[in-house]
């Protein structure tokens, strides 16, 4: 048995801002029994969204608890009841077996129910009378029991799958003794209960048929239910007044192990309890914004935009790519199928380019600025321009099914990315299904808000492209991507050095530290500025005058960052002064007359200096050709305890399979010399070359 909350608004759907968190349709609950029966309760306009995510065909039961406006007018705007390939077997109380004629005889609808291209087969509906659906162990049975509502009414209990689900439609507890036993009877022994809270002790108003939730609360004591669902929402409640609600359900002990929640729209819940996603509420939007304004690095900002779309839509993977020119560019992925989230950061410098075109469907969505959202990717819409690039699923074994594509815009309205989302999973089954509106919406809405930090975060890599082509007109070394090569390989260093040294990661300490790192990593050589063209573009061996020289660019460099009070910019000053000084206490510069050596040198200088002299000795300089990976690697093996720390060598090993990647990801301009491994004699000048860089 699965339960599924569509519409959880009384007496009149509210579809605002403010309610739009916990939803402002009104009643209609889903049953999917694990025979494959599909049951509703109630009709009101969320039965609409049930309907749309509905297969071509099928047979449904919809059970009517009364018939006031807010429980009934989702009825007619069910897909099912307009294809003749579904079944609709309509249960209504028996007062109300033509309450569907009516509708279209006063007005209120323009088709008669008659003439609607569905089947629709009614059944009437009384107290004590049990309805069977199914049979042997698929079987359901439905007990209807009256309800204190003005007018009459009908709760219903289903007994299926070895549960039993309640629901009450519109009941009023009185507060009087033999209401709160009443409603103690209806709950007892449920194992899911949705039940009329609409009011607040404060504000309830007796004879209008709706109860108070602390009377549900009451009444639950000793009545062995699992989970209560307080549903049937004041329509003007806002989404912050539910919230604080939630916490205080959540605050409330309960020894008879007795589980209550807020309805929202989308809740799932299965006889043990809600079926298991991340809890959050309704100003999840907020808090994230917060969270990700910590970042400046963009790396960090894509993986936590991808990380919080996956999470409200329950996808299974996602990539980003990034608009450059007239190409998208592949800029951070996850796939929980194929490798564990903690993992994407080694994907995250594959170099794939694709032509922005409307001939793929992350394409389509750049150029014509329209979000895509595909139940199946093999069954796309007849005569549509793009088409599913499968080559991804052949390669890996994977097989994509459902995708949403969304992008993002600039402050111009200019479309700088694509957010795609694959494979929307089913937490009862596991498997695909399609993106629903209510995702897609919060998809879009986390897009158009996250595009802000996004275009913050390329902003601030401009700005330290821009600080770097200072230093690159005096040294043709210090390039855009030599730094990022340097900051990438600096970040990598420090995961791989936090995860090591804790037996249990913090994962969110770590996120943040390796996006300050990466970014400060980027500036370790931003003194150059202030050494002559002589001496660093010199093709020959400097001479000691000269190497003097050369050695005060980490005291200039020092100096300009320590003008900048940010936590970035300290950090860049640290690395930008120490990253020469040497394991062993004989590099440069001496601090206060001191060498500092070993860990008194600090995390970040220590890190860079492996960073820095291994793209040194792999990149081609003017000076030299460039070396092999495993020759730059063999040498800070032999350096490690003299030159380097120990423990970041052994993390360079451990990382070495990414450093291609790396490279490939942010590869030089040729400069002139062959692009050949110079192992062999060249590895005698060692440190000296990295000295250099």
């Amino acid at each position: 048995m699965e339960v599924i909350l569509r519409g959880v608004r009384g007496s009149i759907a509210n579809p605002a801002a403010e309610t739009a968190y916990y939803g402002g349709n009104t009643a209609c609950v889903e049953l999917r029994s694990d025979g494959g029966a599909l049951l509703f309760f109630d009709a009101g306009t969320g039965l609409r969204e049930a309907g749309e995510n509905l297969p071509r065909q099928g047979e449904c039961h919809i059970f009517i608890s009364h018939g006031h406006a807010d429980h009934i007018m989702g009825l007619w705007f069910f897909k099912p009841i307009h294809s003749p390939d579904w079944t609709t077997h309509l249960h209504l109380p028996d007062k109300l077996e033509r309450l569907p004629d009516h509708f279209y005889e006063t007005g209120l609808f323009p088709v008669p129910f008659s003439a609607l291209k569905g089947a629709i087969i009614r059944h009437s509906v009384r107290t004590g009378e049990l309805v069977t659906i199914g049979a042997g162990k698929t079987k359901l049975e439905l007990e209807p029991f009256a309800v204190c509502h003005p007018g009459g009414g009908l709760g219903y209990k289903v007994r299926a799958d070895n549960a039993l689900f309640v629901y009450t439609g519109d009941h009023e507890i009185t507060g009087t003794a033999a209401s709160l036993a009443e409603a103690g009877n209806i709950l007892r022994g449920a194992n899911i209960a949705v039940v009329d809270a609409m009011y607040r002790k404060e504000d309830y108003v007796p004879g209008w048929g709706h109860s108070a939730w602390e009377d549900w609360v009451e009444a639950a004591a000793g009545a062995g239910a699992r989970n209560l669902v307080l549903t049937h929402h004041e329509p003007r409640r806002t989404d912050r007044e539910l919230d604080a609600l939630d916490n205080r359900l959540r605050d409330l002990a309960r020894p008879d192990r007795l589980n209550m929640y807020v309805a929202r729209e989308g809740m799932r819940f299965v006889p043990s309890g809600p079926i298991p996603f991340t809890r959050y509420g309704s100003d999840w939007l907020l808090l994230f914004l917060e969270e990700i304004a910590r970042y400046r690095d963009i790396n960090a900002v894509l993986d936590r935009i991808l990380a919080k779309a996956r999470e409200i839509t329950h996808a299974d993977a996602g990539t980003i790519f990034l608009v450059e020119g007239d190409e998208l560019v592949f800029a951070y992925t996850h796939n929980d199928s194929l490798f564990p989230v903690d993992n994407a950061h080694r994907y995250a410098y594959a170099a794939v380019r694709m032509p922005l075109s409307r001939l793929s469907i992350a394409g389509y969505a750049a150029v014509s600025g329209q979000s895509l959202n595909l139940a199946d990717v093999r069954r796309l819409p007849p005569g549509v321009q793009y088409s599913f690039n499968s080559s991804f699923d052949e390669n890996t074994g994977y097989r994509t099914v459902s995708m949403l594509s969304l992008p993002f815009f600039d402050k111009s309205g200019n479309v700088s990315g694509i957010l795609q989302l694959i494979n929307s999973i089913d937490p009862r089954g596991g498997a695909p299904c399609p993106f629903t509106s209510s995702m897609e919406f919060n998809a879009r809405l986390l897009a158009g808000q996250a595009s802000s930090a996004l275009e913050h975060s390329m902003q601030e890599r401009k700005g330290i492209y821009g600080i770097l082509r200072m230093a690159a007109v005096h040294d043709p070394s210090e390039t855009g991507p030599h730094a990022e090569r340097v900051g990438s390989v600096a970040a990598e260093l420090y995961q791989r050095w936090a995860e090591k040294g804790e037996a249990v990661p913090d994962r969110e300490r770590i996120r943040y530290e390796k996006n300050r790192i990466r970014l400060a990593a980027m500036l370790h050589d931003i003194g150059k500025v202030g050494i002559s063209d002589l001496i660093l573009k010199k093709p020959g061996k400097l001479t000691d005058e000269e190497f003097a020289v050369m050695r005060g660019h980490t005291e200039i460099g020092a100096d300009i960052l320590d003008d900048d009070a940010s936590d970035i910019a300290a950090l860049a000053r640290d690395i930008a002064l120490c990253h020469h000084q040497k394991w062993n206490g004989r590099g440069y510069p001496d601090i206060d007359g001191k060498a500092p050596a070993g860990e008194s040198i600090p995390l970040g200088a220590r890190i860079v200096a492996v960073a820095d002299v291994f793209d040194a000795l792999v990149s081609p300089r003017c000076y030299k050709n460039p070396w092999s990976f495993e020759a730059a690697l063999d040498l800070l093996c032999r350096e490690a305890g003299e030159h380097f720390d120990p423990v970041l060598v052994e993390c360079i090993m451990d990382i070495r399979d990414m450093l291609p990647l790396i490279y490939e990801r942010f590869p030089d301009t040729p400069q002139g010399g062959e692009n050949t491994a110079g192992a062999g004699g060249a590895v005698s000048r060692g440190s000296s070359e990295g000295e250099r860089a």
